[in-house]
């Protein structure tokens, strides 16, 4: 990649820094623990790519962008055909954003991997020299810089309506990518740039829709465009983070703190937060699935016995996932805290078959939807951004009796976390019939030994085999 970039910022400002950290992150920087996690973090993601790839919404992107280029030579996840390198990302990012299972950095409210891991991998497929080592460092650069940036605009930016993996994805992907060129600490700055005024999400995409998926590809894909240019001498916002008219932060929050962006930078590892989903809904409903799941197991709650839900939560949580269930297509099912509480009451879970066609609409599933009711507690919300999963439920029987229950963090957040086991047990689950037992295998082992692998040669084999049958129907 050429040096062109003719501007030097001053390292002062928090844009500067966060390029600076981006561009001159080295795997030596960084901590057994972080790599460690970051592995773990990969296997989830490439588990929820392949299940997502078997998805209608991503074969029609899929299908509708091989309908308008005559040839490609990047990597899908899930499937032999290929892709130029931008359609790819965005299809990889769709497909990993497919079902609500990809990880989670809860306080930027940022799905990482399905944002930093299209653009690193087509980025390294363009050169041969990139190994292990050099892909989980780009890795960890794209996470830490969509964590900082979605934090110093906190939940504020989502409840303005933004959907902040549409939107902080853009500069992950793009510190991501530009790692694996090598960019300089300057043409970083102009990448971060570039990508951020791209940002873009409309949480509304939440209700009955399939483009929700979509905003996570087209995060990775500006991202990645952002890199390029940046590398040949394009030019972006060199004060993205710093500037107070027109800037990512004042412009897509009224709540922007600058001093997140480089508190403990290098030093307080943002990755080690990231934590991984046990079910396939939105992360603000996951706490009460984990109360209602053990509500159910202490006491022998029956779907028939209970005649009311009552939910305390965040504003952030109320507006995001407590609004009235009306059945849609599957993501209104999945971003919906009245239908989630129905169907972990009747089926113990919320994970795929929870979401079926059948399933969304059940009548027995949506009269109990009516039995729920989700408020916003002025409490919760003094808790800062900190407490926005905080949840308070009662559960009222039929019979009088009342069962209470506080969460503050879910299973497979950072505070809960699933271990290394658990999440290989969900790769496997999810990638069971849609590749055979030695491919899903020979990832594993790939991906656990990644940072001794020389080059991603036998990665990309991997990843791209077509996917057998259809895991999930509109």
């Amino acid at each position: 990649m050429t040096q062109t970039a003719a501007v030097s910022p001053a390292v002062s400002s928090p844009s500067a820094a966060l390029a600076e950290f981006a561009a001159g992150l080295t795997f030596a920087d960084l901590p057994d623990d972080v790599v460690a996690h970051m592995k773990v973090a990969l296997l989830d993601t490439l588990g929820c790519g392949i299940f997502g790839a078997s998805l209608e919404w991503t074969r029609i992107l899929r299908h509708t962008l091989a309908g308008l280029e005559t040839a490609g030579d990047t990597v899908l996840i899930g499937s032999s055909a290929r892709l130029s390198g931008a359609h790819a990302v965005l299809v990889n990012g769709a497909a990993i954003h497919g079902f609500e299972l990809d990880d989670l950095h809860a306080r930027s409210i940022v799905h990482p991997g399905s944002v930093v891991l299209p653009a690193a991998l087509a980025a390294a497929q363009r050169d041969p020299a990139i190994g292990g080592r050099e892909l989980l460092t780009a890795l960890v650069a794209g996470y830490e810089v969509a964590a900082r940036v979605g934090m110093s605009v906190g939940a504020a930016h989502l409840l303005r309506g933004f959907h902040p993996t549409g939107t902080h994805g853009t500069v992950g992907a793009a510190a991501a990518a530009g790692s694996v060129l090598g960019l300089s600490a300057e043409q970083m700055v102009h990448a971060l740039g570039i990508a951020g005024t791209q940002a873009a999400g409309l949480m509304a995409a939440q209700y009955a829709s399939m483009v929700k998926r979509f905003h996570a590809g087209r995060a990775a894909q500006s991202g990645y465009y952002a890199a390029y240019l940046a590398g040949l001498g394009y030019t972006g916002i060199t004060g993205l983070l710093d500037e107070e008219y027109g800037s990512y932060g004042t412009t897509l929050s009224p709540s922007f703190d600058r001093d997140v962006i480089t508190a403990g930078l290098g030093e307080t590892w943002e990755v080690r937060s990231v934590g991984f989903k046990p079910y396939s809904t939105n992360g603000s409903c996951h706490p009460s699935i984990d109360a209602v799941l053990d509500l159910r197991a202490a006491h022998g709650i029956r779907f028939e016995d209970v005649a009311e839900v009552r939910l305390r939560v965040s504003s952030a949580t109320y507006e995001h996932v407590g609004w009235p269930y009306v059945p849609g297509s599957v993501t209104t099912a999945q971003m919906n805290l009245p239908y989630i509480m129905a169907v972990a009451f009747a089926d113990g879970d919320a994970f795929v078959r929870q979401f079926t066609p059948e399933r969304i609409t059940d009548p027995a599933l949506v009269e109990f939807t009516r039995r729920v009711t989700v408020t916003a507690d002025p409490a919760i919300d003094a808790e800062g951004d900190k407490g926005r999963h905080h949840t308070l439920i009662e559960v009222v029987l039929t019979d009088g009796r009342v069962f209470a229950d506080d969460r503050r963090f879910a299973r497979g957040s950072a505070r809960r976390p699933m271990t290394p086991a658990e999440v290989e047990q969900k790769f496997d689950k999810l990638v069971s019939g849609l590749i055979d037992d030695a491919s899903a295998a020979r990832i594993k082992e790939i991906v656990s030994g990644l940072d001794e692998q020389p080059d991603l040669t036998g990665l990309f084999d991997a990843l791209g085999q077509d996917v057998g049958g259809t895991a999930y129907r509109i």
